[in-house]
């Protein structure tokens, strides 16, 4: 039995990557009227693995996050007016929760944690690769007149069908450069000092890529997130750190917030600040509406523009897809009680990394757990301003993290090593 139990864990995350493929590309490879049947598949191994182990999972801190996540989202779907949208923005939903759920409970990652960061990593690395060829970068080049470098990307593309927008790019990446940093940092001795240059020359690239995007949000969390694994590596840089907050503070208050506003809010596909502030009153008015349902998940673009018009925009611009803030977004696709859960899952991801952040080692689960802080408070303030890490294609990507977190968080388990 306990063989069989085992096997059944390999297994599970194999299931899931391969189900991953259709529920991301919906439409793609399989018709979008199988994306239910697609979704129950997903939780396949949750009742084998009951009726071998007498529980649906191995047990975690997360735990009843997820579970009224799981038991609201029907309520969800419920309400949507447009099903097929709703399936899509679950499917992304449902794929990162269980593919989380996966990683946790698969052997390999309980006794080594860092695999999980390794496969953070390569997605990561390999999207900064292929960056040049498969990113739709922004149009305007307001912040760095490089009109050659865009050319030059525009001639390289690859014609898959799909590309990946700068700013959801950029979401990625300030998630996984504090990771790539911690461990450029922190690796030592002579056996193994080669894997050092390589996370510093992954820093460097993510650090170009991220300024190519020119996402003002992803340079403010990414700068944060940064600051905060230096200030971690070496303490004494807490105070420079925090001379630097009250510096910005100062900044603020001199320019005034509504010109700080529109310095971070334009772009070149979104209509300003004070688009932001219209988009941010109109999810405040639709959530206080529908406080316990949400609009119906993933259907932002067919009940805003319909319940709530616009004046700085129309309903057909790119940019008119979410909130632009990722806490109203999990709110009007979730209703109240998703957000409440979402948030719990993200205090219970602190109470797990603090301590062990606390306990500053030499260990390679130290300097993952200081990467992985610094990832989870850059997807926190990279979702002040936008909302690309929900309901979107790379929505499974904070999912892998919170696994990494829960993982490493996790008393007595085997895989700590010493840095060589």
């Amino acid at each position: 039995m306990s063989r069989w139990i085992r096997r059944l864990a390999w297994l599970e995350l194999f299931w899931i990557l391969l189900l991953g493929l259709p529920i991301t590309f919906p439409g793609r490879f399989l018709p979008i009227q199988t994306h239910p049947a697609l979704l129950g598949a997903l939780f396949l191994f949750w009742p084998l693995r009951w009726l071998a182990t007498g529980r649906l999972h191995r047990r975690t801190p997360m735990d009843w996050s997820l579970a009224l996540l799981l038991l609201w989202l029907p309520v969800n779907l419920w309400a949507s007016v447009d099903l097929s949208a709703s399936w899509v923005a679950a499917g992304y939903l449902l794929f990162g929760l269980t593919l989380c759920v996966a990683l946790v409970n698969w052997p390999p990652a309980q006794e080594r944690p860092q695999l999980v960061a390794w496969a953070l990593l390569a997605v990561a690395g390999s999207l900064a690769l292929l960056a040049p060829s498969i990113t739709a970068w922004k149009k305007e080049f307001r912040l760095f007149r490089l009109p050659q470098v865009y050319d030059f990307f525009q001639s390289i593309s690859l014609n898959l069908g799909e590309t990946i927008h700068a700013n959801l790019l950029a979401g990625l990446l300030v998630m996984a450069l504090p990771l790539f940093l911690a461990l450029a940092l922190s690796w030592k001795g002579d056996r193994r000092s080669w894997l050092r240059w390589i996370f510093a020359l992954f820093v460097l690239l993510l650090l170009a890529i991220l300024v190519l995007t020119q996402s003002r949000g992803g340079y403010l969390a990414g700068t944060l997130a940064l600051a905060l694994v230096l200030a971690l590596r070496w303490p004494r840089l807490f105070y420079a750190t925090s001379l630097a907050l009250l510096g910005g503070l100062a900044v603020v208050l001199w320019l005034g917030p509504s010109q700080v506003l529109e310095m971070v809010g334009g772009d070149s596909t979104f209509g300003g600040a004070n688009f932001r502030l219209e988009m941010w009153t109109n999810a405040l008015y639709a959530l206080s509406d529908f406080i316990f349902t949400g609009i119906g998940i993933g259907t932002f673009r067919q009940v805003m523009p319909l319940l709530y018009p616009f004046v700085s925009i129309t309903p057909d611009s790119p940019s008119f897809t979410h909130a632009h803030n990722l806490y109203l977004q999990i709110g009007l696709d979730l209703g109240l009680p998703g957000l409440i859960a979402w948030l719990a899952l993200i205090l219970v991801l602190f109470a797990l990394l603090i301590p062990r952040v606390r306990r500053r080692d030499s260990s390679l689960e130290w300097a993952l757990a200081v990467g992985a802080l610094g990832g989870l408070v850059a997807m926190l303030v990279h979702g002040l301003l936008d909302a690309v890490t929900w309901g979107t294609k790379l929505a499974f990507y904070p999912w892998m993290l919170y696994a990494l977190i829960v993982l490493l968080g996790q008393e007595g388990e085997p895989g700590a090593g010493e840095m060589e």
